[in-house]
């Protein structure tokens, strides 16, 4: 073992027993370095390697401090017979927090939009108006609408940029989209009828549930672990005992809590589903924003069957109004677009045209390191004040990517309750109850923290936050 990674070991254990509680500053490198009797670099390496864990943070000016802690938030489900696929209910709450995202006058703490003040949203703009400049001029009339598969330029700078994650993909089985959201509607379509049984990671997206009752199919919530996703032994007796048709996940940076599938894990997962030639939908439209060096793998990065529908968009790591995704759909490319066809029709052929050349050079991988940065620290200010305001029993697990939080709250917080009062106090955030069928997740909250940028005002914010909860906990 390296002395540095010695260190580490020493540093964890030390958090680990509350030597180094939470928001408390950790020796400066120096001072470090001479009680360990090792160097600089030594404790610089360690304490990189630290941070890159979510363990510590940097802080200007004063060193490095301790974030909250990994906690592994229990799931009640323990054992199968605890399991039963369902159809849930329409729920006009999660309209109502998307339709909260658009409001100016409202802190924008819940739906999930990204921050739209970096420059390579501005470079993007330039780029479409440059083509519509150079179209007028030469009289050229530019495609309004590309039919599916889509923008041909674009496909093959996707087949490129999913290569980031190891995915080798043929541009042929691209299926650009309106959105993510498009893309894992139509894979679903395509691969399932209505009453068919879908098995998911449990939290899970509001909108993909939505999506899946819309399509009238059942939902099978498999418990997900806060750190490493979907519990594959239940998963396992799960596909024994009932007839699922596929499986939706989001193994990379999951929303809402943030975690990444290991790669032993997404091999395990491929393995369990090879006998049954089960499809896979993998929702990676978070896996651009990491905070670690390099991308995770994703699961369609070990796939050689075609089973793996891989669904993103730029609407994360760039911006929600582009409103500009894809499907790699492996062998089900011809039915998914067709589907496309059949459903929507058609993109917006001059979007296309200007993201294959915005996509073609460097300045998407320029800014995808700007924003993890950028989010990164936003993330660990957002801990810090979670920890230092909101009141006992509350536990934060560590995002290691994307720009989501997800806040276990004490047991008797009704979130759906905390989100209209919230709404009164002008924040915005996501209930809980929303990601969960069974209500399991009543007093969860999920934060956005993209656009927190301004400490000063947003601790002023999540101390009305915990005004709230306190309130809240005071009544019952």
């Amino acid at each position: 073992m390296h002395l540095y990674q010695q260190l580490m070991s020493h540093i964890q254990d030390q958090i680990r027993v509350g030597v180094y509680r939470p928001g408390q500053i950790l020796p400066s490198i120096r001072e470090l370095a001479q009680q360990r009797a090792v160097s600089r670099n030594t404790v610089v390496q360690a304490y990189d390697r630290l941070a890159e864990l979510g363990l510590i943070a940097s802080r200007d000016r004063t060193g490095f401090y301790v974030l909250t802690p990994h906690v592994r938030v229990a799931e009640s489900v323990k054992t199968i017979n605890e399991l039963m696929p369902s159809t849930p209910g329409h729920d006009h709450l999660a309209f109502s927090v998307v339709r909260s995202a658009g409001s100016s006058q409202l802190a924008p703490l819940g739906s999930a939009h990204p921050s739209g003040e970096f420059p390579a949203l501005q470079s993007f703009r330039r780029i479409y108006n440059r083509q519509q400049r150079i179209a007028r001029r030469e009289e050229v009339k530019l495609t309004q609408y590309e039919v599916p598969p889509g923008h041909a330029g674009l496909r093959r700078q996707l087949v490129r940029h999913m290569a980031r994650s190891g995915a080798i993909v043929d541009p042929e089985e691209i299926v650009v989209t309106n959105g993510c959201q498009e893309a894992l509607s139509l894979a679903l379509q395509t691969l399932t009828q209505p009453g068919d049984i879908v098995a998911i990671e449990s939290p899970g997206f509001y909108g993909t549930l939505q999506c899946l009752e819309v399509l009238g199919l059942q939902i099978l919530e498999i418990p997900s672990d806060p750190l490493y996703g979907i519990n594959l032994d239940l998963l396992e007796q799960a596909l024994a005992r009932w007839p699922v048709k596929v499986i939706l996940i989001n193994p990379v940076f999951n929303n809402p809590q943030g975690h990444v599938m290991p790669d032993e894990a997404a091999r395990r997962l491929l393995a369990l589903t090879e006998q049954a030639d089960l499809p896979i939908i993998e929702d990676d439209v978070f896996g651009d924003i990491s905070y670690e060096s390099g991308r995770p793998r994703s699961v369609r990065s070990w796939d050689g069957q075609g089973r793996v529908l891989l669904c993103s968009s730029l609407s994360k790591s760039l911006d929600s109004d582009l409103r500009l995704g894809w499907v790699a759909a492996g062998r089900y490319s011809e039915q998914l677009c067709y589907r496309k066809y059949v459903t929507t029709m058609a993109c917006r052929g001059q979007i296309q045209a200007a993201a294959a050349e915005f996509l073609s050079g460097s300045r998407f991988g320029r800014h995808l390191k700007m924003i993890s940065r950028c989010y990164r620290e936003r993330r660990d200010f957002t801990l810090e004040t979670i920890n230092r305001y909101f009141p006992s029993p509350t536990r934060v697990n560590l995002p290691r990517g994307g720009f989501h939080c997800w806040v276990e709250l004490p047991a008797v917080v009704d979130s759906s309750r905390l989100y209209t009062e919230l709404m009164k106090q002008g924040i915005s955030a996501t209930p809980g109850t929303l990601f969960g069928v069974r209500g399991q997740f009543d007093h969860f909250l999920r934060i956005n923290y993209s656009c927190i940028n301004n400490n000063e005002k947003y601790t002023i914010i999540f101390k009305k936050i915990a005004d709230v909860i306190n309130a809240i906990c005071d009544t019952v």
